[in-house]
């Protein structure tokens, strides 16, 4: 514990902080949550009130915060409480209740002491925390015009700038003067609109109505934490910003029930001449006996709740002083002519104008969802802003060059290439995905819906910052450097809705991309394998070598060897192949004798078959680079996992390796095909009734056409080769492991060649995605 000296705010005395919260403070890579601590010396009996204490506490370190627990101990006012404090705070009978009146003589008496709502706030504020999670506010009582008794609470938030977290004023209270008291004080108050609700009331501490009109309303924490920052940050007004978070809808308590219990309450206080700091405890002890102690559970549930709440306040409002604020798309009724008209999105917008509550209700309806699609692609959708620099970068320095934003991520390019590509087709296909509450997600989810047409795939998570990505590229158009922001694909909280998402749809093929965190992942590769009535093609583009690494974290079960394998096909490049090569290595899952060696044994990878292939390398080039960076060998490791590995090798083209149950067929295979791959590399496994297994090189080079062209972006290329080969995939049966025809064979070659083509013309474009693809690939085959 160290103690900060604050010489104009405390003369000869000190604050002490906590390691940890000292520590993150000066970090700042985690936000801090402060917490009070009557709640603990007042608010619940021992042995109840510690357990309470530790649940609230590990709520906050669950939501990504790190809690601090204010209290005077002997006078010392200390910020940050650890595990024998709190105990310390929990069985002792003699605590005093510190508010700002009470500060002074609890130091001076060397007391200990639990902080109210006004005593935390000046404790954080010393110690610079800006987020304070309560349970219910004090106020005004009934009868408080005639009394006087305003609580404490209530002008500390008008001079104190910590940001409160609460379930409203308590219901004992005269809640509508309370908010004439604040209104008058310059207090921001606003309350969550947690279900969409046409008018929002003031919480009343155990009921989710008041009756009172909240002043403002607020539909997520990255829109309050704006709120602060403004507020507080960028105006530096010194007053709090109070949240009112109604409690969850199951532990909530009548609002009729309470005002019966209440009003009976505060008559026999009345006629028993009870008052002052007597006369909350008093009415308090009456609601739990009227409520037959559901008030008891119900203020231990919402005080979890908003400690969760005030995390995600917190971390929001983190980011924003970090950063500052983001470039985000601006809804169309509000762009102006000052928008850069290089922004084609924004331009784009400007024609159309969307209504983003309706879009999020219709993405969040099931009742909207289609029933079944062939294809479903899986993955991010995000913010683009790629730069080009005009001349050879000087690090460290400004470098002149030109902009264009648009709308892009994984998810989303594949399935524009896709849709390009499948033009003119019956097949179907729907593109899944999630976005922030924020101005950005509203223009992701209006371009959504005005690209496809259909905005249900699309889940709108709260409290989270849509995507990002933002590239730097050389004056050739090669990437330099990229920046990924796609943490929202992390949170879990998108399983769910992408498992309805699959078991409705039922598709023949799903595409996935590794912006997705190893749990969502898993869940998609177990809903696939489980709930389905036919597995699906199940396609997955590692994306980038770090995330790449996120498929041999699933689960092994739902992985699967072959044949029982789950993932159908990857497409990496060489840096993602080696890494997934490697974490499957790690997890030892190439060490498998049970299962993954029998599989690999069954299709002669042996000595002759190396001899083979290094006897053609010393006569092909394209060979040799391929053994000599070891990518034939890492998929040969990998392919009873994954039975088709399409490795993208640049400007050398795409590299197949396939496991074959029926390797003898690519002996009569014709090979006039003008999409015909360069060569073709075959062992000679197990022989099974009447078909041999064993693994399938096929080598495409680039086509002609894509030799000299001009590089404009290559930040759509793979995009646009994964969304074009899926379209092919799910129109043809070539993912098969058995050769049912010739013709199968020779669509797979066509299918690589177009997705190729179709790669080269998004080189040429600006966009990510060319439309000319439309024009040149859609309705071959």
């Amino acid at each position: 514990m160290r103690l900060l000296n604050f010489s104009r705010k405390l003369s000869k005395s000190a604050i002490a902080i906590s390691e940890e919260v000292l520590q993150t403070l000066a970090e700042k890579k985690k936000p801090v949550v402060s917490l009070e601590s009557t709640i603990i010396t007042h608010g619940f009996p021992f042995p109840a009130n510690i357990e309470m204490a530790k649940k609230v506490e590990q709520a906050v370190r669950d939501s990504g915060a790190i809690p601090a627990t204010c209290a005077f101990l002997k006078g010392k006012p200390v910020v940050g409480l650890t595990e024998s404090q709190l105990e310390q705070m929990a069985a002792s009978k003699a605590v005093n209740k510190v508010s700002r009146r009470d500060i002074g003589v609890t130091m001076a008496q060397g007391l200990d002491g639990g902080t109210t709502i006004a005593g935390t706030m000046i404790l954080s504020h010393l110690a610079g925390i800006k987020v304070f999670a309560t349970g219910g506010l004090g106020g005004v009582h009934k009868d408080g015009h005639i009394t006087m008794d305003v609580s404490a609470d209530l002008t500390e938030l008008a001079r104190t700038p910590v940001s409160v977290v609460c379930s409203g004023p308590k219901s004992i209270l005269d809640i509508a003067r309370t908010m004439e008291y604040l209104e008058t004080q310059g207090v921001f108050v606003a309350t969550l609109n947690d279900d969409e609700r046409q008018r929002v009331e003031v919480p009343g501490f155990f009921c989710r109505e008041s009756g009172v009109l909240s002043p403002y309303q607020v539909v997520s924490w990255r829109e309050a934490a704006s709120i602060v920052h403004n507020q507080n940050n960028v105006m530096g007004l010194t007053s709090s910003n109070l949240f009112c978070v109604p409690p969850p809808k199951d532990v909530a308590l009548s609002s009729d029930l309470m005002k019966r219990i209440i009003d009976d309450a505060t008559a026999q206080a009345e006629a028993e001449n009870i008052s002052g700091k007597h006369l909350t405890p008093f009415l308090l002890s009456k609601v739990a006996e009227g409520s037959q102690g559901k008030s008891v559970e119900c203020n231990k549930n919402f005080v979890i709740n908003n400690a969760i709440a005030a995390s995600h306040l917190a971390k929001e409002l983190l980011e924003l002083e970090k950063e500052g604020p983001r470039v985000s798309f601006i809804p169309s009724t509000n762009i102006r002519e000052e928008v850069s008209k290089g922004t084609e999105v924004a331009k784009d917008n400007v024609s159309k104008s969307y209504d983003f509550n309706s879009l999020a209700r219709a993405a969040t309806s099931t009742a909207n969802v289609p029933q079944g699609a062939n294809t479903l692609i899986i993955g991010s959708i995000a913010l683009d802003t790629i730069s080009t620099l005009h001349k050879k970068p000087i690090m460290g320095d400004s470098n002149p060059g030109t902009s264009r934003s648009s709308v892009g991520g994984v998810g989303f390019n594949v399935s524009l290439a896709h849709k390009y590509a499948i033009s003119g087709s019956k097949k179907s296909y729907r593109f899944i995905s999630a976005v922030g509450s924020d101005l950005a997600g509203q223009s992701l989810l209006a371009e959504v819906e005005k690209v496809f047409g259909d905005a249900s795939g699309i889940k709108v998570l709260d409290s989270s910052e849509s995507a990002q990505y933002t590239a730097m590229l050389d004056p050739e158009g090669e990437l330099l450097l990229a920046c990924a922001d796609m943490s929202i694909f992390e949170r879990p909280e998108g399983m769910e809705f992408f498992k309805e998402q699959i078991i409705r749809a039922q598709p023949e093929t799903l595409v996935v991309d590794c912006n997705l965190s190893p749990e969502v992942l898993n869940s998609i590769l177990e809903t696939a394998k489980k709930d389905l009535k036919q597995p699906p093609k199940l396609i997955i583009e590692p994306t980038s070598a770090v995330k790449s690494s996120r498929i041999a974290k699933v689960n092994t079960k739902n992985l699967g060897v072959f044949p029982n394998n789950t993932i159908t096909m990857i497409t990496p490049t060489v840096g993602e192949l080696e890494s997934i090569h490697s974490s499957f290595s790690q997890r030892e899952l190439l060490d498998d004798y049970d299962e993954w060696f029998p599989a690999l044994d069954s299709l002669g990878i042996n000595s002759q078959f190396r001899e083979k292939m290094a006897a053609r390398a010393n006569k092909n080039k394209n060979l040799k680079y391929l053994l000599e960076q070891g990518v034939i060998q890492q998929c040969l490791h990998l392919l009873p996992y994954v039975p088709n590995i399409a490795v993208k090798l640049g400007k050398r083209g795409v590299v197949l390796v396939k496991l074959s149950t029926d390797v003898e067929r690519y002996k009569s295979i014709p090979t006039s095909s003008p999409f015909a791959p360069a060569f073709i590399i075959t062992s000679e496994g197990q022989q099974f009734e009447d078909r041999r297994a064993g693994a399938v090189i096929e080598y495409f080079p680039i086509p002609t056409q894509n030799e000299n062209i001009q590089v404009v972006n290559v930040t759509g290329a793979g995009d646009t080769f994964i969304g074009v080969l899926s379209s092919y995939a799910s129109r043809n049966d070539w993912l098969d492991s058995e050769i049912k025809s010739i013709e199968q064979e020779w669509h797979m070659w066509e299918s690589f060649y177009n997705a190729q083509v179709a790669s080269g013309l998004s080189i040429q474009s600006h966009k990510a995605i060319s439309p000319e693809i439309q024009k040149q690939i859609s309705g071959l085959s």
